[in-house]
């Protein structure tokens, strides 16, 4: 299959020989998302670094750094795998793509490449991290799962590990809602962790997507998974902890939120049980306890969803300009000339439509000419 076709099949918004060079330098060892994108802003494309001389390289990566780099450059095919993430049914967003997660593109050190079995929808950045323990207590395991379904109800995202325990009941959460769920691994996609999970990545996959910065291949070494943690606060508004030891990854995943400026959220619990110790060492420092999935919403100022505005949505069925307004509307408040332009419709079309989906309960009038899609 020629590279062009097997990007349009595996990949968005990038030629497919830069796309190479973007895969090349993010599997080379050593070099990271900070040093990837200083080659980036010097040469202007990750090809042309690719191609610079080792003395214009070596200031910018070090030298263990181009040692990696030269031992990639002889020893992996980039077609190859462009190949296998065709065949696997994977795509791959980089940072340039427009599809790429806003949310991530803000923290310090995004992932310039993600690896992705499944797609990111309009209205995944409205969304909150769920995060504990692998060996929750039964309470610990409902109350992962049912945050997760109230949240999703209420139209956000559900961000989490896919480990056992606390992430795991958080994807099944949003999936029993019908909702949205992210899943990044710490390891490549095509090794999942934990094994037994495959059946729910599959699931996830079908309602959301399972992503990864790690090149296809790539084992669940421990050594990963703070760098995973940061991309699942980095996907979020805010994260919350629900069951974790002091010492847990979770408290890393939250640690990493306040860095990038989300929320942090604890559940409290049994003082008795070390599982507690972590979200009460988190509730000490300044995160917001949560009793209840309302408690999350207010402090990221969402508005919350009647039970029969839920309905309303999940039973609605919407006519052809209704469909093109609520693909261009966002859960923040936009002003009508916005939607406008994003419509491309004319501004009777789009006033009338936005009444009906007012009356109808999809959508909110702020005062201003501001409405905001509900789910």
């Amino acid at each position: 299959m020629p590279p062009n076709e097997l990007y349009e099949n595996g990949g968005v918004g990038m030629q497919s020989e830069e796309l190479k060079y973007w895969l090349c330098w993010n599997r080379a060892p050593g070099i990271g998302p900070n040093r990837f994108f200083k080659l980036l802003d010097k040469f202007g494309s990750m090809k042309d670094a690719w191609l610079a001389r080792e003395s214009e390289l070596r200031p910018l990566i070090g030298a263990k750094a181009l040692a990696g780099y030269k031992t990639t450059l002889t020893e992996w095919d980039p077609d190859l795998e462009l190949k296998k993430v065709a065949h696997l049914g994977f795509r791959i967003y980089c940072f340039n793509d427009p599809d790429y997660p806003a949310n991530l593109k803000q923290i310090s050190d995004p992932p310039p490449v993600l690896y992705a079995w499944g797609s990111f929808e309009y209205g995944d950045d409205i969304a909150v991290a769920i995060v504990g323990t692998r060996n929750p207590t039964p309470i610990g395991a409902v109350t992962s799962k049912d945050l997760a379904l109230q949240l999703s109800y209420q139209g956000l995202t559900i961000i989490s590990g896919m480990a056992r325990g606390i992430d795991s009941e958080a994807h099944r959460g949003a999936i029993e809602a019908k909702g949205r769920t992210v899943a990044v691994l710490g390891s490549g996609l095509d090794m999942p962790y934990p094994i037994e999970n495959e059946p729910l990545m599959e699931k996830i996959a079908s309602r959301g997507v399972v992503i990864s910065e790690f090149p296809l291949g790539t084992e669940p070494y421990a050594k990963n998974f703070p760098a995973r943690n940061r991309i699942i606060s980095g996907l979020s508004l805010g994260v919350v902890v629900v069951e974790a030891a002091q010492d847990s990854g979770s408290l890393i995943t939250a640690g990493f939120a306040l860095e990038q400026g989300r929320d942090v959220f604890a559940v409290p619990g049994n003082i008795e049980n070390d599982r507690s110790k972590g979200p009460h060492k988190l509730i000490r420092q300044g995160a917001k306890l949560v009793e209840n999935y309302q408690d999350i919403l207010a402090e990221l100022n969402i508005p919350q969803l009647t039970t029969t505005e839920i309905q309303a949505i999940d039973n609605a069925v919407l006519n052809e300009l209704e469909q093109k307004v609520m693909e261009v509307m966002s859960r923040e408040p936009q002003h009508i000339d916005h939607i406008l332009r994003l419509a491309a419709l004319a501004p009777a079309q789009v006033s009338s439509t936005l009444t009906q989906l007012e009356l109808r309960g999809l959508v909110k009038r702020y005062p201003g000419q501001l409405y905001l899609r509900v789910k």
